[in-house]
């Protein structure tokens, strides 16, 4: 059997990190899910994910600092991240592509889960 590829959420909208987690638990992953970004550095080397998910706007650490926090850590630096966003919204004429911003890619918060989805693969695939 394989190993489901492990997702680790950080995001402080609890019942959107739920939701999110709940379907992709469904779509065959192993999800954990912080809520608070400070703690998830220390998570995501217990866990050891194969991909973060990460929600750019927090309060005290938004998605930038944790992308750099993970980067600053030997063990998970080339560890893919996607980001994920209010502030964009997905390409009309390509919802599932992947919109790139400083160097890391986007997907709109309010994609379709299977947009969410691909672009996890998609950065699964780049590793």
């Amino acid at each position: 059997m394989m190993t489901k590829p492990k997702i680790l959420l950080i995001d402080d909208e609890v019942d959107f990190t739920e939701l999110l987690a709940e379907n992709l638990e469904e779509s065959g992953y192993e999800v954990s899910k912080i809520n608070d970004p400070t703690k998830a550095l220390t998570e995501a080397k217990r866990f050891l994910p194969d991909i973060c998910v990460i929600d750019l706007v927090m309060p005290r650490m938004d998605g930038g600092d944790v992308v750099s926090a993970l980067r600053s850590d030997p063990q998970l630096s080339g560890m893919p991240v996607l980001m994920l966003t209010a502030l964009v919204e997905e390409n009309p004429n390509d919802p599932g592509e992947l919109q790139m911003k400083g160097g890391l890619p986007f997907v709109s918060k309010t994609s379709d889960l299977e947009v969410i989805i691909n672009g996890i693969k998609t950065q699964l695939g780049h590793r």
